[in-house]
């Protein structure tokens, strides 16, 4: 096999420098060439990008100039607002460019998400009722029935921006997240709520969903972290399981938020024969089924992070799906993976670069 070029795509350069080092050392065995760069390191005039390719021979990053790789593995997080503005538009652009095969495209926003897989009649039993907030009205009639609720903004991730509001007699309360720490305000009059909403939705798009009860006998808040990726044969496959848990008095359990890695098999241990039954079976069917799924609803991928919440009456429900998931949940809690998954972008690449070959693939689909 001639010597392919993958290039890891970030924002910042020395961004996830520890993972995708790791898929670097490895990538001699595979016949590619690995380099990294960021989107607006590409010359505009020569198309030629200044910078950085791997040396397996020292296992260092040198500075380096080269074309636009063929194969893109994309690592970008637009966490700030400058990074999206410079950056993103050059990723769209890339994922279109013709001369570029992307491992995977990546998800639209949430609300995009759910409208695609409310549609479906096996995965929609498993996503909260989710509505685009337009007018704070909705949520106090949703808070008049119900008493709480949460917010999730359209796009982001790391659990930044989610709000759970609470609704007792005239009083309104809402908990958030700064880093690792839980802040509280209180509205002592539903007028002065319903302004701080309009602020709110006018500065981003929100979504409406009910505050699930999903937390431990303990009172802690957690999730189940599933981690699938393609294999080089280009099948879904899940390569792991853990659970995220938040600490108490928390409403989150996302690693960002202050919470901790658990593995699996602790936690099923706490659960009854039919309980572990009927959970498993749940999960094998949403692992079974979303994936290819949302490849039919938008583009290709290559992994995905699906967090599962488990309420307590034993029902579960999908709470995010990340196109470019962590790996430390699954790595603390499955050291053991460790090299399967760095080596899993060079083996999926190599499956991807056989399958060029045939004529009239489009793998940018």
């Amino acid at each position: 096999m001639n010597q392919v070029t993958l290039g890891f795509l970030v924002v910042q350069m020395k961004h996830e420098n520890t993972y995708l080092t790791e898929v670097a050392k490895r990538s001699s065995s595979y016949s590619i060439d690995c380099v990294r760069f960021e989107p607006t390191s590409i010359d505009p005039v020569t198309l030629l990008i200044n910078g950085e390719k791997f040396d397996v021979e020292t296992n260092s990053w040198k500075e380096a100039m080269f074309p636009i790789p063929k194969y893109i593995y994309d690592r970008c997080f637009f966490h700030r607002k400058e990074a999206r503005q410079k950056s993103k538009p050059i990723v769209d652009w890339l994922k279109k460019y013709r001369e570029t095969s992307f491992l995977g495209i990546g998800l639209p926003d949430k609300w995009a998400i759910y409208k695609a897989l409310n549609t479906d009649s096996t995965i929609n039993s498993y996503l909260p009722h989710t509505v685009m907030l337009k007018h704070p009205d909705e949520m106090m009639k949703h808070l008049k029935k119900h008493s709480s609720c949460i917010l999730k903004p359209r796009t982001g991730s790391r659990g930044a921006g989610i709000i759970a509001v609470f609704y007792d007699s005239k009083i309104i309360k809402i908990h958030y997240h700064h880093g690792r720490d839980k802040k509280t305000k209180q509205f002592n009059t539903i007028k002065d709520f319903i302004l701080w909403c309009e602020k709110l939705i006018e500065q981003r798009p929100y979504l409406l969903q009910p505050l699930l009860p999903l937390h431990d006998t303990s009172g802690y808040p957690f999730d189940i972290r599933l981690f699938v990726q393609k294999n080089h044969q280009g099948n879904w496959e899940l390569l792991g399981k853990g659970i995220r848990r938040g600490y108490s008095g928390s409403f989150l359990s996302n690693l960002f938020s202050g919470g901790d890695s658990l593995s699996y098999e602790r936690f099923s241990l706490d659960l009854t024969d039919r309980q572990r039954i009927l959970l498993e079976d749940e999960l094998k069917t949403i692992v079974d089924h979303l994936p290819p799924l949302l490849e039919r609803k938008f583009h290709h991928l290559f992994e995905l992070g699906i967090d599962i919440g488990y309420a307590q009456d034993g029902s579960v429900w999908i709470l995010d799906i990340n196109s470019k998931p962590g790996r430390k949940t699954i790595i603390e809690t499955n050291p053991k993976l460790a090299d399967r998954l760095y080596e899993a972008p060079l083996a999926y690449c190599q499956y991807l670069i056989s399958k060029s070959q045939v004529k009239g693939v489009n793998l940018n689909g």
